[in-house]
């Protein structure tokens, strides 16, 4: 498994920066020269309009520059990642290691960190919820964390998840921290993004 290091996080953004604005030209090049079409799905993208095409040669070379060239998508995650982009609901129905994750990951990439967006990823293991906050966090280098029952309480943990910039540009959270308890209260996080500030 590669891992992202703190001395290559500069480099390693400045890369992923250029991938998201480089040219059609440039992205075609890149492809070629790196001989990525031997593996992606040529007939899926022989499909798709330009635009598509495009974008998934823009997250495959994303996806094999944070992976240290050992990891490009497959067909289903390309799929999801273009309905993430066109804003449409994609349901992912697969077994354990199948490469679910993948495609919320490609997602959270093409975002500019610039913009600050957050991607919330409902998990309800505590398990798999350490897995996924591990791979995002080294594997990905995306900044990730965990919100569960065991979620600090204090007030500390909390400002400085909301008011630092960059602390954490995925959310991995249980469904119980969405909705009221039994006894009527809302969770920390319930709070936080129910508040309009």
């Amino acid at each position: 498994m590669s891992t992202v290091s703190t001395d290559t996080a500069p480099v390693l953004s400045e890369r992923l920066q250029s991938l998201r604005s480089c040219s059609v030209d440039e992205l075609n090049q890149l492809v070629s020269t790196l001989r990525l079409l031997e593996r992606l799905p040529v007939a899926f993208l022989d499909g798709l309009s330009e635009e598509d095409k495009i974008l998934c040669y823009r997250v495959a070379l994303m996806c094999y520059c944070v992976t240290n060239s050992m990891q490009i998508p497959r067909e289903m995650q390309l799929r999801v990642v273009l309905a993430d982009q066109h804003k449409k609901d994609a349901l992912v129905s697969a077994g354990t290691g199948s490469g679910k994750t993948l495609p919320i990951v490609l997602n959270t990439l093409l975002d500019t960190p610039e913009k600050k967006l957050v991607t919330l990823v409902i998990s309800p293991l505590k398990r798999l919820q350490v897995t996924q906050e591990n791979d995002f966090n080294t594997r990905y280098g995306i900044p990730t964390v965990v919100i569960n029952e065991d979620t600090p309480r204090e007030d500390a943990w909390w400002t400085v998840c909301r008011r630092t910039p960059g602390t954490a540009r995925v959310l991995i959270v249980t469904v119980e921290q969405l909705f009221k308890s039994r006894e009527g209260h809302l969770p920390r996080l319930a709070l936080l993004l129910l508040r309009r500030d």
